[in-house]
């Protein structure tokens, strides 16, 4: 019976985890409560029912990658994807997630070639589009943005063509990344915008925090400070309210860059390298845009703090997570 407890409440989460919205949270917390049931259970089935074991899988692998659980969670979607058995497409897209977020990007292209392949002849639909969309990551870390708008346009397209309007979301926040990184700022900041109405209408919380978070950098490369900090009020407002785990080193690393820029460098190496230690600890680096801000932030801190540098690091190293919480919030 506990057993077939924990199947229901995976399957019932599965929806909530799959499209972030005002219930995600709480499905977060009781898998986390349940976390080493739940990974008794997939290994129950990895070794009993290859198919359900991978349909699990496929349901719960953004809680392991949105509660840091990366390392455990894509050793059992390799075992999973090695099968070829259930939803063999949701198991390589968390795969290739997971993969993306640690840094393997041959794995994660991989992973999301072989997802596009089995999507593709199907026509276009949500999970095409979100197919294309992990194309366009790849790319986007690759540095090659023509290959980034070419699927992030091929993703859009798509989900122009079916009956849901969340289906556009992921493509059109690849477009806006697009345009960040090529320092297209204004083009990027009316994207993120139209990403914000598009997540609040669909309730999707966590994707309007995150989209808050990279208007701070498109501001502050606009010279546009107080707003800047307007967006790290509205992003950090909700991540510390939610406590999300996935969400909180960039609070510690936005606040570190606007430290920088009010010219408070103590302040700022401590913040930056809390954040760069969570991201360490939790086997998983920034997304492409956000690690091009924590290098050069790192590269900045090392030349203004000069012989200061290793011990304000080292002290933002082994902050706790109260004081990280607190110094992030402090005025500058």
């Amino acid at each position: 019976m506990a057993e077939d407890d924990l199947l229901e409440l995976v399957r019932e989460a599965g929806a909530h985890l799959a499209r972030a919205g005002p219930e995600t949270e709480g499905y977060m917390a009781r898998l986390e409560e349940r976390h080493e049931e739940v990974h008794a259970l997939v290994e129950r089935l990895l070794a009993a029912d290859p198919v359900a074991a991978a349909d699990v899988c496929a349901e719960l692998w953004s809680f392991w990658w949105m509660r840091g659980h990366m390392t455990e969670g894509r050793e059992l979607l390799e075992r999973a994807a090695a099968s070829g058995e259930g939803d063999h497409a949701g198991v390589l897209k968390g795969l290739g997630s997971i993969a993306f977020r640690q840094g393997d990007l041959e794995a994660a292209e991989r992973a999301f070639e072989e997802r596009y392949a089995l999507i593709e002849p199907a026509g276009p639909s949500a999970d095409l589009a979100s197919a294309c969309a992990d194309l366009a990551r790849v790319a986007l870390r690759r540095g090659d943005f023509g290959e980034v708008r070419r699927w992030a346009e091929r993703g859009y397209e798509a989900a122009e063509q079916v009956d849901d309007p969340g289906a556009v979301r992921i493509p059109l926040h690849m477009r806006a990344a697009a345009a960040r990184m090529e320092g297209s700022y204004d083009e990027a900041r009316e994207l993120y915008l139209r990403s914000i109405e598009l997540n609040e209408q669909l309730g999707n919380e966590i994707v309007v925090a995150g989209e808050h978070h990279n208007l701070v950098y498109v501001e502050l490369h606009s010279g546009n400070r107080a707003e800047a900090g307007r967006r790290f009020a509205l992003a950090s407002g909700w991540i510390f309210a939610n406590d999300n785990a996935y969400m909180r080193p960039y609070v510690f690393l936005d606040a570190g860059v606007l430290a920088l820029h009010e010219g408070d460098d103590e302040r700022a190496g401590r913040l930056v390298a809390c954040a760069d230690r969570i991201f360490r600890d939790t086997d998983s680096i920034p997304d492409p845009d956000d690690y091009v801000e924590l290098e050069n932030a790192t590269a900045t801190l090392r030349e203004r703090l000069g012989e200061r540098f290793d011990r304000i690091w080292a002290e933002g190293r082994a902050l706790g997570e109260e004081e990280a919480r607190e110094l992030a919030l402090a005025s500058g």
